[in-house]
């Protein structure tokens, strides 16, 4: 979406082209709006029975005036925080908790900021019972659309064996690799079973570049 400086004059293109698109196309109805709240910003401001004046009835009106509220709140809003992991070991009890029981094997991708806080989690593919593949390219997606530092994988094995097989760690150095190159590192890389989950930073398998990811406060215990 192209950003627009807004003045007087392209408020009330804004203003007016909302208002095309509801079906209220006449400049009347722009210039009913500015006379009641004079700009955008002074409808915070605007008593109850001044909006009930302006509205008057037109539900289309009460549309224009919740699609200003609703901008208001997304600009304003704090960024979703899903949790914060400290340890491996602490988010490696969680994953199993989530994913041990799951039928098919599933691959999600947790994305996480520089201060390690949890800012968005996604199943990026679920797969028959032996087989879940997926390019790097589809987790990596979601951690730039997420603007995350880093991301941690998971996939549950329903074996309910939390042993990774040759492929498991060959795309899990892939992804880390891929990540180095980014510079959106691979924190950890978990298969999770029945009774017990494997980590590759509990393993000793990451980071893959030691000194280059300033996100290594995460401990394995």
């Amino acid at each position: 979406m192209q950003r627009v400086r807004v003045t007087s004059h392209t408020e009330r293109q804004l203003v007016g082209q909302i208002l095309t698109q509801l079906g209220l196309v006449t400049a009347k109805e722009t210039d009913r709006f500015f006379h009641y709240f004079h700009s955008v910003a002074d409808l915070r401001y605007a008593s109850r029975r001044q909006t009930q004046r302006y509205i008057a009835g037109h539900n289309k009106r009460l549309a224009l005036l919740t699609a200003i509220d609703l901008g208001r709140w997304a600009q304003q809003a704090p960024r979703l925080i899903l949790g914060e992991i400290l340890a491996s070991s602490q988010l490696g009890q969680l994953l199993m908790d989530d994913l041990r029981y799951v039928p098919q094997e599933r691959l999600e991708v947790l994305v996480v900021d520089a201060k390690h806080q949890i800012i968005d989690r996604q199943i990026v593919f679920q797969g028959t019972l032996d087989s879940c593949p997926v390019h790097p390219r589809e987790i990596f997606r979601v951690a730039v659309l997420a603007g995350g530092s880093a991301i941690v994988i998971a996939h549950n094995h329903p074996s309910g064996v939390a042993e990774p097989s040759a492929n498991d760690l060959r795309f899990m150095r892939r992804l880390a690799h891929c990540g180095e190159l980014m510079g959106i590192p691979l924190l950890d890389g978990f298969v999770i079973g029945l009774t017990t989950y494997f980590s590759l930073r509990e393993t000793g398998q990451l980071p893959v570049a030691q000194g280059v990811n300033e996100s290594e406060p995460l401990k394995t215990d």
